[in-house]
């Protein structure tokens, strides 16, 4: 089967730099990573640090534990299509960057029907996404394409995700990583040819970026000679930069309303008036031609004894995250053995664009870039001796509109390759089965220790019998979840946190936080909104840390520390009410065995949020952690300003040192 995957275009997302290490720590005994003293392999020594997140701050921070292993004991993440970069990307762009008709069935017969909404003739959507969250699961998947973006229920959804958003989440995406649709040396960001006059700069605001957008979108840059395998093969068209925009409808888009310059795409101009119309295709480039037959570089088909229903799956090769997470047929990978058409990245022969004719299977070096990234690939080749100290805990909605959960089944199936033992559980009440023996799950109480939920752990939340669209209230299994999931999942972040750092205080307080003898008597004693230098980001950069309830009072005491980081389009200090969920259950217990026993239902720990929104002129809403430009860099350093702070806490704060 040949499949050529488009990345360019990822749908609405919610919501580091590479670890450089030097060899040991002064005493010679432990390794030191980013100017701080981490843990050598196996499993015998604790870092008693962990990092979290939600969302855009999830696959972050599972990127960071896995890039610097040494420093961490724990990663969180909770509910983030970023935990996989190679199948978010592929995946999402199957449906979002869809429905266009083969231009045999447009031209030339069909010019005058190219801006008109979903005509018969020329508009070939919705796509049907069938790959579930739960497998098995009785209900559908869903069906989108690049002109209706999949939103579905509003409730639980986190936000609204109009369509400008989400391409202004598309551009981050590139201003990160690196332009994932189209490649050009001279720029990470930009398509080969595009002027970068044709770039709204990012420190515009209000009026002038209006103005500026409008300019843009009225002057589009028009290429000639530019091929593609499927849409242009002839080169025949132009291609276009072009605008998008919001129409009345979430997530659909109305022929005029083109006010948004998409910047790191190009669209075929079939009927050359200078705008991309309805039907008219959205192209990207981001491999050659993929033959996905597995390592024995025979497909299915072929494959002696493949019958369609009975075995369709002769050579045992197909790739499935659970089944067969080792499977090389099916895994939207280029392994060896398989063909190659070494036609380039524009998949027609002879002309010349990058990869073409060079023996081998090529990316596009800002993919080949992202998917080096990923946190799926860190964890297929992370050193067993660093493995075997980590704890993971990972949540996704398995009604979730990113696919958040499909996502993270990818990650986990890599994990579960390595790890057979790593446990997986369907919404809250089997988790409180097992955690503490039935009832509503409550994070506060359950048992999330290694010994009974296992060492790494994943939960797909949301009530399987009900169907996509059918729980549209409460929002049960969407992107955040109902309000009753959106502080489970967090609680038991932390509660996850608690359960695995070694050593800890479990001493319970009578009375309030504020009787704990804090210098001020106030609430901001314990929780500070407080700002650093960055060298990294030239500028002043917040965060919010939550200290333990006895902090002040045993000023002897030293604690574990847990990051945590943010989604997009949120900063630090929206997560500062997370003080309320973190201190109660450090202070006493709900539990009436362990409140005789005189303990809380936390270890004290010190928690700290870490700030990822961008300021204008550097992204518009989402800098994933990440030093921005590509594989060449560059751009501005958020990845170190995380490691930043989390050196100034550790001067700063009374955090406990790695353990041998």
């Amino acid at each position: 089967m040949k499949r050529r995957p488009s990345w360019a275009w990822l749908p609405a997302l919610i919501l580091g730099s590479a670890c450089t290490e030097d060899p040991t720590s002064p005493e010679g005994d432990l390794p030191v990573a980013h100017g701080m003293v981490g843990c050598p392999d196996g499993a015998g020594c604790v870092s008693y640090r962990g990092v979290g997140g939600i969302s855009m701050g999830g696959g972050s921070a599972m990127r960071i534990v896995l890039e610097s292993p040494e420093l961490f004991d724990l990663g969180v993440s909770l509910g983030s299509p970023y935990i996989d970069l190679e199948y978010f990307l592929f995946s999402v762009s199957e449906v979002s960057n869809g429905g266009f008709c083969p231009p045999e069935r447009l031209l030339p017969d069909q010019l005058a029907n190219l801006d008109v909404a979903d005509h018969p003739a020329t508009w070939c959507g919705p796509v049907q996404y069938d790959e579930l969250a739960l497998p098995n699961s009785p209900c559908d998947g869903f069906a989108g394409d690049y002109n209706h973006y999949y939103r579905g229920p509003s409730a639980g959804r986190g936000g609204t995700f109009n369509r400008v958003g989400s391409l202004e989440i598309v551009q981050d995406f590139a201003i990160a990583y690196g332009n994932p649709a189209f490649y050009n040396e001279e720029d990470a960001y930009l398509p080969q040819g595009v002027p970068v006059e044709q770039r709204v700069p990012l420190a515009l605001v209000g009026e002038a970026k209006t103005q500026r957008r409008t300019a843009i979108c009225g002057a589009p840059t028009i290429l000639e000679g530019r091929h593609d395998r499927i849409y242009n093969p002839r080169g025949e068209f132009p291609v276009i930069t072009y605008c998008d925009g919001d129409g009345p409808e979430n997530g659909v888009y109305q022929p005029g309303q083109a006010n948004f310059p998409v910047e790191v795409a190009l669209a075929v101009d079939y009927n050359r008036n200078g705008r991309r119309d309805w039907a008219e295709p959205v192209i990207a480039q981001a491999t050659e031609t993929l033959f996905d037959t597995g390592t024995d570089g025979v497909a299915d088909e072929a494959e002696a004894g493949y019958d369609p229903s009975r075995n369709p799956d002769p050579a045992q090769d197909n790739y499935h995250w659970l089944d067969n997470p080792r499977g090389t047929e099916h895994n939207l990978r280029h392994d060896d053995g398989e063909p190659v058409d070494d036609a380039g990245l524009d998949g027609v022969p002879e002309t010349g664009d990058y990869g073409e004719g060079n023996g081998r299977f090529d990316l596009n070096p800002n993919v080949e870039y992202t998917f080096t990234r990923s946190p799926r690939r860190l964890i297929e080749v992370l050193r067993p001796g660093q493995l075997e100290r980590l704890h993971f805990w990972a949540d996704a909605g398995i009604r979730d509109f990113l696919l958040s959960a499909q996502i993270t089944n990818q990650f986990w199936g890599a994990l579960l390759a390595r790890e057979p033992d790593a446990r997986l559980y369907t919404d809250w009440s089997e988790l409180a089965a097992v955690a503490h023996g039935g009832g509503r799950y409550d994070p506060s109480r359950a048992d999330l220790s290694a010994a009974t939920i296992g060492r790494h752990a994943y939960l797909r939340y949301g009530d399987p019998a009900v169907c996509p669209g059918v729980d549209e209230v409460n929002g049960r299994g969407n992107h955040v979840g109902s309000a009753q999931e959106a502080l489970d999942r967090i609680a038991t972040a932390l509660a996850f946190a608690s359960a695995r750092f070694e050593d800890g205080d479990r001493r319970a307080y009578a009375g309030g936080i504020l009787d704990q003898g804090g210098p001020t008597g106030e609430l901001s004693d314990f929780v500070k909104e407080a700002h650093f230098d960055s060298v990294a980001l030239g500028r002043s950069q917040p965060y919010v840390v939550i200290l333990p309830p006895d902090y002040y009072r045993h000023p002897e005491a030293r604690y574990p520390v847990f990051y945590f980081l943010h989604g997009q389009g949120q900063r630090a200090s929206s997560l500062s009410a997370v003080a309320l969920l973190a201190l109660s259950p450090q202070m006493s217990s709900t539990d009436p065995e362990r409140a005789r026993a005189g303990k809380s239902d936390w270890q004290k720990m010190i928690v700290v949020f870490a700030d990822g929104e961008c300021q204008p002129g550097e992204c518009h809403t989402g800098s994933f952690y990440l030093d921005h430009g590509g594989k060449n860099g560059g751009g501005v350093r958020h990845g170190e300003a995380f490691f930043e702070l989390m050196r100034l806490v550790e001067s700063n704060y009374r955090t406990k040192a790695p353990r041998p």
